[in-house]
This record gives C-alpha cells, sequence and structure tokens, in this order.
C-alpha cells in the first residue's frame, strides 16, 4: 500500500487531490498538509481511516522540519512513497504594472523554494520508500506557465511573475531527477490546467474534479520513463 503527502491540501487542486487518492484501493495512507490546522474545515469533514492531517507551513524550515518528525511516525519504516508539492500562490503582476520585491519574492518563496525545502527534508523518508519498494516519486504541481518555450503562445497577458516562479519550479524537477537519481527517486512536473478554484477563477474551464481525477490515476501510473518529464493532467507532454 502506498503512503501519499500533498501540500497545501486545505482547498482548491489539494483538497480535490486529497479526495482522489482517498479513493484509490493501492493506496493506503493520505497525508495533507495544511499551514493553520484550524482552518482545515473542508478537510476535517473527511471521514477516512486512511486520511491524517498534519500541520506544515511550506515556507517555514521549522515547521517542515516537524511534519517531517510526524509523517515519520505515520509511514514507519516503508517511508514515503509519494510527495505532491502542491502549495502554490498567484498574484497577478505584470511587468508594466506596479512590482515590488515583496510581491516577487512571495511568489518566489512559495511556487519554488518551498518545494525545494519540502523535497529536502522528506529526502530521507524518499529514499527509504525507494530502498523498500524499488523507487519512490516527486509530483511537482506546476503551470503551463512555466514553459519556456509556450512563454509566448500559452496566454496573450500570462501573469509573468508567477510565470518565472513556476519556470524554477521546472528546474528544480530537471534537478532532482537527476541528483536524486541514484536514490531512485523520480520527480516529475504536472499542470492540472485552468480550474474553478479560488485562483483559477470561476470562469476557468476545468472543474476540480475534471482536473485532479486523472491527475492523480496520471501520477500513480508513473514509472522510470516518466522521470524529469513535464505533462498537463490528462498525460500529454509538454515542452520545458
Amino acid at each position: 500500500m502506498l503512503s501519499v503527502l500533498i501540500t497545501g491540501a486545505n482547498r482548491g487542486i489539494g483538497l480535490g487531490l486529497v479526495r482522489e487518492f482517498l479513493k484509490e484501493p493501492t493506496v493506503g495512507i493520505v497525508i495533507a498538509t495544511v499551514r493553520i490546522l484550524e482552518a482545515a474545515t473542508d478537510l476535517k469533514s473527511i471521514d477516512s481511516p486512511k486520511l491524517h492531517v498534519v500541520a506544515c507551513d511550506v515556507t517555514d524550515e521549522h515547521s517542515v522540519a516537524c511534519a517531517v518528525e510526524k509523517v515519520a511516525e505515520i509511514v514507519g519504516e516503508n517511508g514515503l512513497d509519494l510527495l505532491i508539492n502542491n502549495a502554490g500562490i498567484l498574484r497577478c503582476l505584470v511587468l508594466d504594472g506596479e512590482v515590488s520585491k515583496a510581491d516577487v519574492m512571495e511568489q518566489f518563496e512559495v511556487n519554488a523554494f518551498a518545494p525545494l525545502l519540502v523535497a529536502n527534508k522528506f529526502h530521507g523518508l524518499l529514499k527509504r520508500a525507494a530502498e523498500v519498494k524499488g523507487s519512490s516519486q516527486i509530483a511537482n504541481i506546476s503551470s503551463a506557465f512555466g514553459s519556456l518555450e509556450l512563454a509566448m503562445t500559452e496566454a496573450t497577458n500570462p501573469p509573468t511573475i508567477y510565470a518565472m516562479s513556476k519556470a524554477a519550479l521546472n528546474m528544480l524537477t530537471r534537478r532532482l531527477a537527476y541528483e536524486w537519481k541514484a536514490d531512485k527517486i523520480r520527480a516529475t512536473t504536472f499542470t492540472p490546467g485552468w480550474v474553478r478554484t479560488s485562483m483559477g477563477g470561476p470562469e476557468a474551464a476545468l472543474s476540480v474534479e475534471e482536473s485532479t481525477e486523472p491527475l492523480a490515476k496520471l501520477i500513480l501510473s508513473l514509472t522510470e520513463e516518466h522521470n524529469s518529464k513535464f505533462y498537463r493532467h490528462n498525460g500529454v507532454e509538454l515542452p520545458w
């Protein structure tokens, strides 16, 4: 039985992924991390023995370290099979508008630094799972805005700073896939599509379920051939 950890799981894509993985018979443990436990009302309403809710501010080193200790108690000697870096933020800053260092760095901190920090702190548990079962997996939830090749075509008015932070996340995926290959830890990037969440807005093309149902199944189907690649939620490969 697989263990899965999803960051930023209190709403939107993260909450949708929690619900999908709880349905999967091959998944025995679903760990949902949230920044503020008291605010995770939707998660707390889910009645499943598989589900564990853990506090974790993904930008805070001490908080992540504490989360690692709690997750280690949950997964035991089998380690962590699947880490999904989902937590992210979007601030619509355009290059000809007001740009501040604080606004820019906030997006890089959450969208690029936090996945690096979380992956680094959970490396030991991922490595342990790979030793037990042959491999473990990191799935980074990115955006098509992060593709350099699609930067001129993906949208007429993209949120540029957000796109820059996701491009940095995409580079992290490639480096993790390369540097942790000897540990049999794979890393792959995904875009969930344009989804009707607080981030995507009410005009978005997909419901949360329409995005997360195929995305969860895709993530569970990953093999070595998918390592270091970039996919849409429906399995279509994207260029970096």
